[in-house]
């Protein structure tokens, strides 16, 4: 039975699962108990599992029938079995189908269903567990939409695990995570497939997980784990290639070499997995660097920026020093040094010293591999930052370069998507994004800037639902914490805006964002006094988001309150800052009062204009 309490939220009390008593001669009780076998049972006759009026020994599975008999029951409005008395009841609970539900309710959920149903133990779900991540995918795939399934057409979807490390030693430990990077990037580089990122699995590293648990929770049709042993010098990588429905083995590889040829060995077991796949790769066979300690370096690396923190960001940086010092040759390693440095500076450490890092190693990167595709998105991303001015266009080509050489490049993807997003097209942004979250579909990044897109477009309802996803998937997302309230603001629902507000202090403090919204919020009510100082207190201050939101956000509370050439003002700051967008200005509602200003028209003319070559150049 669920009940739902004062607040609103339901209380699941029983499922009325039985307790087999063992009773020879009992057939029924005055409680209802009874049994054709001469098992004596107790419990709610139609809940319950075939199996439990055999006399048959009951476990976590004949409660999934119990919940399959209640989910059917909240779809179909009735109980998959109905009879007039309890012995027919009983045999059609152990002989006949349920009728089919609805036939407008999702595939996969009539199939989970189903499923939860099975007459035979053996062929329900495994456990809760299980369930639950498929509900979970299902409801996922609801709520973004028939766009994911479009990004997602034709292309199998496959999750590299991280290699388990069969001879324990914690300076190996980072192999496990490397080598399952590796092969991501030569799997996903040509877009054939849709591979789940490192940030998706690596919440699997040191979990002794079932393969095709793991594949169920990622939602993927094909899964890739794999083993490492290492004794001394020599390394051993063993890997299997599983189809997720039904667990068979499509390829298995086992290969051996040595420490200083680490590269190689990877390589091998790629087109291994790459060849099963029908995907051709990124092609690319020679290695990335001659020096096999540059080399372990720069795996060490790669598994430390798994772990977006800063101590293993600045670990990280120190280790891809080093391993350029070695070899300065070493094109992805000064990549991968410019993205460390980068992140390091605009989340972690707001000096001027990484930026200047990041300058020195790209510009290196670019002069060794200027058709490599990481090379390409680490340049895109120092042109596109504040100290160079958001150079919106020499980033745009930079990224379609990397996007050429590497079409299936989530960092590209997003990256150029979010560029686009800023420049005003939309429709690209959005189709780059939806791209991303087909690869992986709990990504915060993407799903806060799609609902960023979404609600720059109007569509305030299902920004939001992609606003809540994205906090959903991190609670304590920056980006997601800091855009979300703008979303109501925008609908017009200010109390709900102030109690979003406030949660958003909560993770992100007096962020110039958070008092932006806040002055907009006040002017919107009318209370001049109390936004003014707000404006005063955001006006020209760093915040964790580019600054040129805060501008918008100031732009919009001047136009509200009447104050046309101080918002025409912001809206030229957050232009020249990164954010030069003409549909998204010319569209905010905030900023109607300013059609027919001349000062307005002028700025919304020049910003035109840049709009239509982007759009010439970089649209669809």
């Amino acid at each position: 039975n669920i009940l739902v309490d004062q607040d609103g939220e339901p209380k699941l009390l029983d499922f009325g699962v039985a307790r087999p008593v063992v009773d020879e001669t009992a057939t029924r009780t005055a409680t209802g108990e009874f049994s054709e076998s001469g098992v004596k049972i107790a419990g709610t006759l139609a809940y319950m599992a075939p199996e439990q009026f055999r006399g048959a020994v009951s476990d976590a599975r004949s409660d999934l029938f119990s919940l399959g008999v209640t989910v059917y029951e909240m779809a179909a409005g009735r109980r998959p079995f109905l009879a007039r008395d309890a012995r027919e009841l009983i045999r059609q609970v152990q002989e006949d189908d349920p009728a089919p539900l609805d036939a407008s309710l999702p595939a996969e959920f009539v199939r989970l269903v189903r499923k939860l149903l099975e007459k035979n133990p053996a062929d329900r779900y495994r456990s809760a567990a299980d369930v639950r991540a498929d509900l979970r995918n299902l409801g996922r795939e609801l709520d973004l939409g028939a766009a994911i399934s479009s990004a997602a057409a034709g292309k199998r979807t496959v999750a590299v695990l991280p290699l388990r490390l069969t001879t324990p030693n914690p300076a190996d430990e980072y192999l496990g995570i490397a080598l399952a990077e590796a092969l991501i990037g030569e799997l996903s580089a040509d877009g054939q497939l849709l591979v789940r990122p490192m940030s998706a699995v690596t919440r699997f590293e040191r979990l002794t997980v079932d393969p095709l648990a793991a594949a169920r929770e990622l939602n993927v049709q094909v899964i890739v784990d794999g083993s490492i042993q290492k004794l001394g010098e020599q390394v051993r990588v063993q890997v299997q290639v599983r189809e997720a429905s039904d667990g068979s083995v499509l390829a298995a590889a086992k290969e051996d070499g040595t420490m200083s040829s680490l590269f190689e060995l990877q390589d091998r077991i790629a087109r291994v997995v790459a060849g099963v796949l029908g995907t051709t790769g990124s092609g690319e066979t020679a290695a990335p660097t001659r020096d096999p300690y540059a080399y372990e370096l720069y795996l060490r690396a790669v598994e430390r920026l798994s772990r977006p923190n800063r101590w293993d960001t600045s670990t990280a940086i120190e280790m891809l020093k080093e391993a350029t010092r070695i070899d300065p040759g070493f094109a992805d390693g000064w990549a991968y040094l410019a993205s460390s440095a980068l992140f390091m500076g605009n989340v972690f450490d707001p000096q001027p010293v990484w930026h200047r890092l990041a300058d020195e190693a790209i510009e290196k990167a670019f002069a060794l591999a200027p058709s490599n595709a990481g090379v390409q998105v680490g340049r895109a991303r120092v042109l596109w930052s504040p100290p160079h001015g958001f150079q919106n266009r020499a980033a745009l080509e930079a990224l379609s370069a990397a996007l050429r050489a590497s079409p299936g490049s989530q960092s590209a993807l997003t990256w150029n998507s979010l560029i686009q997003l800023h420049v005003g097209l939309m429709e690209e942004a959005r189709a780059g994004l939806t791209e991303v979250l087909a690869m992986e579909p709990d990504d915060p990044l993407a799903l806060n800037f799609l609902g960023q897109a979404i609600w720059y477009q109007g569509d305030y309802e299902l920004a939001r639902a992609y606003q809540d996803r994205a906090l959903a998937a991190e609670t304590a997302h920056p980006w997601a914490n800091l855009f979300h309230p703008t979303i109501a603001l925008y609908g017009g629902e200010l109390d709900l805006a102030e109690r979003q507000l406030e949660r958003t202090r909560q993770v992100m403090g007096d962020d110039p964002m958070v008092v932006s919204c806040e002055a907009l919020l006040w002017a919107k009510r009318g209370d001049s006094g109390r936004a003014a100082p707000l404006i005063e207190a955001a006006k020209g201050k760093k915040s964790f988001l580019h600054t040129h939101h805060s501008m918008h956000n100031l732009a919009a509370t001047h136009a509200v309150l009447g104050q046309v050439e101080e918002s025409v003002d912001q809206l030229r700051q957050a232009a020249i800052t990164g954010l030069p967008n003409y549909p998204v200005f010319r569209d905010d509602p905030h900023l109607r009062s300013l059609h027919g200003v001349a000062s307005f028209e002028t700025l919304m003319k020049e910003l035109e204009n840049d709009w239509r070559a982007f759009k010439r150049d970089f649209g669809n």
